[in-house]
Protein backbone atom coordinates (compact mmCIF):
# COMPACT_ATOMS: atom_id res chain seq x y z
CA UNK A 1 0.00 0.00 0.00
CA UNK A 2 1.62 3.19 -1.14
CA UNK A 3 0.83 6.87 -1.17
CA UNK A 4 -1.60 6.23 -4.08
CA UNK A 5 -0.59 9.28 -6.09
CA UNK A 6 -0.77 11.90 -3.32
CA UNK A 7 1.72 14.75 -3.32
CA UNK A 8 2.93 13.99 0.19
CA UNK A 9 2.66 11.33 2.86
CA UNK A 10 0.86 13.73 5.20
CA UNK A 11 -1.90 14.45 2.70
CA UNK A 12 -2.28 10.72 2.10
CA UNK A 13 -2.73 10.04 5.81
CA UNK A 14 -5.09 13.01 6.19
CA UNK A 15 -7.28 11.96 3.25
CA UNK A 16 -7.48 8.36 4.51
CA UNK A 17 -8.43 9.58 7.99
CA UNK A 18 -11.16 11.81 6.53
CA UNK A 19 -12.45 8.87 4.47
CA UNK A 20 -12.65 6.63 7.54
CA UNK A 21 -14.44 9.26 9.63
CA UNK A 22 -16.78 10.02 6.75
CA UNK A 23 -17.59 6.34 6.35
CA UNK A 24 -18.62 6.05 10.02
CA UNK A 25 -20.66 9.24 9.80
CA UNK A 26 -22.42 7.80 6.75
CA UNK A 27 -23.16 4.55 8.61
CA UNK A 28 -24.59 6.57 11.49
CA UNK A 29 -26.80 8.61 9.18
CA UNK A 30 -28.07 5.46 7.47
CA UNK A 31 -28.96 3.89 10.82
CA UNK A 32 -30.60 7.14 11.98
CA UNK A 33 -32.65 7.30 8.77
CA UNK A 34 -33.81 3.70 9.09
CA UNK A 35 -34.80 4.22 12.72
CA UNK A 36 -36.67 7.40 11.78
CA UNK A 37 -38.60 5.55 9.07
CA UNK A 38 -39.44 2.77 11.52
CA UNK A 39 -40.74 5.22 14.14
CA UNK A 40 -42.71 7.12 11.50
CA UNK A 41 -44.37 3.95 10.21
CA UNK A 42 -45.31 2.88 13.75
CA UNK A 43 -46.86 6.27 14.50
CA UNK A 44 -48.74 6.20 11.21
CA UNK A 45 -50.17 2.75 11.99
CA UNK A 46 -51.26 3.90 15.44
CA UNK A 47 -53.06 6.91 13.97
CA UNK A 48 -54.91 4.80 11.40
CA UNK A 49 -56.33 2.37 13.95
CA UNK A 50 -59.43 3.75 15.65
CA UNK A 51 -58.98 4.16 19.34
CA UNK A 52 -61.18 1.69 21.16
CA UNK A 53 -62.11 2.69 24.65
CA UNK A 54 -64.14 0.38 26.80
CA UNK A 55 -66.11 1.93 29.57
CA UNK A 56 -67.01 -0.37 32.38
CA UNK A 57 -70.52 0.09 33.80
CA UNK A 58 -70.80 1.41 37.33
CA UNK A 59 -70.80 -1.43 39.81
CA UNK A 60 -73.86 -1.73 42.04
CA UNK A 61 -73.57 -2.57 45.72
Amino acid sequence: MGAEGFSSYESSVFIKLIERVGKWIAYGLIIFGLLSLWVYSREKKEKQQPEVTTEQPAQRR
